[in-house]
């Protein structure tokens, strides 16, 4: 998209569309700016959307009030050219960066206004949280609550890109035949070894196979087996036998792997390539990747 940088009298900025990112300004980052521009500091362009008409501010908005504190009648900005839905959709993005941090209630700000708006209705969580650069399951949960609300309509649609290619797919029914066990989504531990035994947890991605990485009640997350959930029922107590099907040792090893906090993994692929020769192996083992 084409930007054009201007110097333009700030009383042409429109500032009441919707495309104020922050929940409010900071007072104190206001006055640091005012400090610094005293001191011969310059501010970087600002961003704002030309509809035709209208100048919609959405990034630059404490520089703006800065410069109105020191009476200055202009303000650098970037100008793209688009619409007041271009520039509400493109507020949600910004700030993810820069040195004042975003309040959660600016992160849900940008949330709550993105899965409003009618380019984030056929977005998915993660593409949403990509956007607006938060956690997608903090997505999932207000979404999921905007919904039971009746304040947005339910997502069975979802737009994608694969190969180049852009589409629209059905979700109601993805993961149905791949992964049953997945579809209820929340489950009871059954397992009484474990120290959510009897809690009701919920799936939030498969890892492999048959382990599920749960959300617990208190918000952790947790990585279990099939073997070890059941059908949520409150009417009945939870059987104290582990599991209807007993774990293989393979299982048993893979379940203790996934349940190591990350700290350790390095220290437990070290004490496997010393007790076992890689003749053992059915495959070689992998570095775990550095982060």
């Amino acid at each position: 998209m084409e930007v054009h940088v201007v110097e333009l009298d700030r009383k042409l900025l429109r500032k009441d569309g919707g495309t104020q990112p922050r929940e409010k300004l900071d007072r104190k980052h206001i006055d640091d700016l005012v400090r610094d521009w005293k001191r011969g500091a310059k501010f970087e362009a600002a961003l704002a959307y030309y509809d035709g008409q209208d100048y919609w501010l959405i990034d630059g908005y404490h520089r703006n009030a800065a410069l109105e504190e020191l009476d200055e009648s202009k303000i650098l900005i970037s100008v793209r050219c688009g619409t007041l839905s271009d520039a509400t959709w493109h507020s949600y993005s910004v700030n993810q960066h820069k040195a004042l941090k975003r309040s959660n209630a600016d992160k849900q700000r940008a949330i709550i206004g993105a899965l409003k708006h009618p380019y984030g209705a056929s977005r998915s969580n993660v593409q949403i949280a990509e956007h607006c650069g938060v956690d997608e399951g903090t997505v999932r949960a207000w979404r999921k609550k905007l919904e039971n609300s009746g304040e947005i309509e339910p997502n069975h649609e979802r737009t994608v890109t694969r190969r180049g290619k852009t589409y629209s797919q059905k979700t109601t029914h993805i993961g149905s035949s791949k992964h049953n066990h997945q579809e209820q989504q929340q489950f009871k531990v059954i397992c009484s070894d474990l120290p959510y035994y009897g809690q009701v947890v919920e799936v939030v991605s498969v890892k492999a196979g048959d382990c599920y990485l749960c959300r617990t009640s208190n918000g952790d997350t947790y990585p279990f087996f099939k073997s070890e959930l059941g059908n949520v029922d409150t009417g009945v107590t939870p059987s104290p036998i582990v599991a209807q099907e007993q774990p293989s040792p393979r299982e048993k090893l893979v379940a203790l792997i996934v349940r190591l906090p990350e700290e350790c993994l390095e220290d437990a692929i070290v004490l496997l390539k010393e007790r076992f020769d890689f003749h053992y192996l059915k495959e070689p083992l992998c570095e775990v990747p550095t982060r």
